[in-house]
């Protein structure tokens, strides 16, 4: 391929509401549904009540109750003061029950820490989401160790007056135990459609300075974007220095665990038939009609020191599966079979969290994995919340 070749959707991409990421909750009419909160708590309480759970159930220090508190108020100010008993205007995306924070905890070589995604819920507009948003970004460009000027760097191409997608801009930050916390965004690359998704990736790539990565995996790719491997969002570290890192977000539909395994061969750190298996043993011997309801991510991680990019499996939990009971045996089972030290922190972790017993409830949104010598298992938490009040799904 040309250096200076376009990576394209092609007017044969075939993007359709049927393929890509899903709504989850958006659109949907929501209804607290809590045993744990009161609809009178603020969303800042209620995320500040996850995170410190999380941090209790996996034994991590330095940070109290109240320092979470503090911190997620001045980051949710001042739609975190909000009661959750009155759910967004419309449902947000970053979380599965139409939340506007869900969170996550990672282990990397059995080390685990804590994140949480935010998406400000603004009016219920797309546009007032992506304002408050950029409003956060300047706000945070002052806490130490961050640094916004890459961002600010591509942030036009993902700004729009009418955008389009589920969502436009959200942030996460995350706790790093004796360090300041850690902060990330992510990006809608299709915010003036999918069929500009491929285009506008592109340009934010090229002007980050990945050329090399990003071309070894467009090449790898074919050359073009379709619905088997569509850019749906992009992460920016907030950080400065060689530990700058951008993350494409591709969502496979249609496509098989051996076609997503392939794909993922262009990275730097792939074990071969590893993510087939984990989307076989979690999501069962199925061929690619198994997640019509919800695509298979893979995550693409690309810096200045690699010429090529490093590769996480996203492998979608609920609703594929019917209730956590059903997704944490096999994500349990799944983890035991490789060797992860993680398997019974996992286990205990969706205990600890719990909102009513697994088999009722519904927050496991994806686990990732990633294998090799920095060996790494996500598992995202939506709070559970809402439930759709339309009872469908």
């Amino acid at each position: 391929m040309d250096a200076h070749a376009t990576a394209a959707a092609g007017p044969e991409a075939g993007f359709s509401p049927d393929t890509g990421v899903i709504a989850e909750m958006v659109g949907r009419p929501l209804r607290f549904d809590s045993t744990r909160y009161l609809p009178t708590d603020s969303y800042a309480e209620v995320a500040t009540d996850r995170v410190w759970r999380a941090h209790q159930s996996l034994g991590l220090t330095g940070e109290t109750r109240a320092s979470i508190l503090a911190l997620l108020q001045e980051l949710t100010e001042p739609w975190g003061r909000l009661p959750v008993g009155t759910p967004p205007e419309r449902a947000c995306w970053v979380a599965i029950d139409g939340m506007p924070f869900e969170p996550s905890v990672a282990w990397v070589n059995g080390t685990a820490g804590v994140r949480l995604s935010l998406e400000p819920p603004g009016d219920g507009t797309a546009v007032s989401r992506m304002r408050a948003a950029m409003a956060l970004t300047r706000r945070l460009a002052g806490r130490p160790g961050v640094f916004v000027d890459r961002l600010l760097e591509i942030e036009d191409l993902f700004v729009e007056d009418d955008p389009q997608g589920f969502f436009t801009m959200a942030h996460a930050v995350a706790w790093r135990p004796g360090a300041h916390p850690e902060y990330k965004i992510f990006l809608n690359p299709a915010v003036a459609g999918r069929e500009q998704s491929a285009d506008r990736t592109e340009q934010a790539m090229l002007r980050l300075g990945l050329e090399r990565p990003w071309r070894a995996l467009v090449e790898h790719l074919g050359g073009a974007f379709t619905p088997a491997h569509e850019p749906v969002a992009i992460a920016v570290d907030l950080v400065g220095g060689d530990d700058f890192r951008a993350q494409l977000y591709l969502a496979h539909s249609g496509v098989s665990a051996a076609e997503i395994d392939a794909k993922s061969a262009v990275a730097h750190d792939h074990v071969p038939g590893l993510f087939a298996r984990a989307l076989q043993q979690i999501n069962g011997p199925h061929d690619a009609t198994a997640w019509q309801r919800k695509p298979p991510v893979t995550t693409f991680t690309l810096d200045t020191r690699h010429d090529r990019p490093s590769a996480t499996l996203y492998v979608p939990l609920i609703p594929v599966h019917d209730s956590d009971a059903a997704a944490r045996d096999r994500v349990a089972a799944f983890l035991r079979a490789e060797g992860a030290p993680s398997a019974d922190p996992y286990v205990a972790l969706l205990d600890d969290l719990a909102d009513r017993p697994l088999s009722r409830s519904l927050t496991q949104n994806f686990m990732s994995y990633r294998g090799g010598d920095a060996a790494r298992f996500s598992i995202y938490l939506a709070p559970g919340t809402y439930r759709a009040a339309d009872g469908l799904g």
